[in-house]
């Protein structure tokens, strides 16, 4: 090869690398993540601000939710100013018959980041003051169905050596305690699938993070009896949905684990450092006042 030749691939080769580092953040979310993203839980709240931030990033979206009438006030909000594909999935993820719809609904279109943000209504109960169906289906919505769509995605995302992987949980699942026995199980759960996977994934270039967040200010968390005073409540840091989202987005490579808000971070950080009864005792009391409800062990 003579040494002209030489110099005009090492400068191809120069040029090449100089246009990936110099990409827009946004273009290369997409070619890592893209072109589809599903989220579940899409309607309001924490998955329609991911749906935005993702249709923001250039992704087509598969927006998934039980109310197929809030799924299309969300879309025509998104639509009014991202140029995105949107399809509307309308599924119960509680049941285990949703994923064979959702398998069917997908099955053309890749879907290179899976956000699964369903579960977030629980309201505040005794065990067995609630019916076992009660219980169980929040099983089927928190374990169950993210380990269907995890298998079937995921199992994609390896094959094409590319993707990414969000699943949500939350505070409550550090240490449990009354009223959301459980609600705060089924979030643990969530957080040792994502970690495992985080670990296994990671060879095949598929992306995993637990977001975990704290109170946020959400139509579904004010939905299930949650009271919300001022900017706080019961004393723990109330976030927006954008902020929650946008942290997991920032941070998808950053797994296995990112509490969003920097005082839930501090919180969890006290959490992780209590005797296990203490922590208990904490999360029964703050639960029980933020949902109005008695504190079993005062006095």
């Amino acid at each position: 090869m003579s040494w002209a030749s030489e110099a005009r691939r090492n400068i191809t080769f120069i040029t090449s690398i100089t246009t990936i580092t110099t990409m827009p953040s946004t273009l290369r979310f997409a070619e890592c993540y893209g072109p589809w993203a599903l989220v579940a839980g899409a309607s309001e709240g924490i998955g329609f601000a991911f749906a935005e931030q993702l249709a923001a990033k250039g992704l087509n979206l598969v927006m998934l939710s039980r109310s197929a009438e809030k799924l299309e006030a969300a879309r025509s909000s998104i639509r009014a100013r991202h140029r995105v594909d949107i399809r509307l999935l309308s599924a119960d993820l509680s049941t285990p018959e949703c994923m064979t719809n959702i398998a069917a609904e997908t099955e053309r279109l890749e879907i290179g980041l899976l956000v699964y943000n369903a579960g977030a209504v629980h309201g505040a109960g005794l065990f067995h003051d609630e019916s076992v169906e009660k219980a169980l289906a929040l099983v089927n919505l928190n374990c169950q169905s993210p380990v269907r769509l995890v298998h079937h995605f995921g199992g994609r995302m390896v094959k094409r050596h590319r993707g990414g992987i969000i699943l949500l949980s939350s505070l409550a699942a550090l240490g449990g305690g009354s009223y959301i026995a459980a609600y705060s199980a089924t979030k643990a759960f969530d957080i040792i699938l994502a970690q495992s996977l985080w670990h296994e994934l990671a060879p095949s270039n598929v992306d995993v993070l637990c977001l975990v967040a704290g109170a946020t200010r959400t139509p579904a968390m004010a939905a299930s009896g949650l009271a919300f005073d001022g900017d706080e409540a019961s004393g723990f840091s109330v976030m927006k949905s954008d902020d929650v989202a946008r942290e997991g987005l920032s941070h998808l490579g950053d797994g296995p684990v990112w509490i969003a808000g920097e005082a839930n971070r501090a919180a969890a950080e006290m959490m992780q450092a209590m005797p296990r009864e203490s922590l208990v005792e904490l999360m029964s009391e703050a639960t029980a006042n933020m949902y109005g409800k008695p504190n079993l062990n005062a006095g």
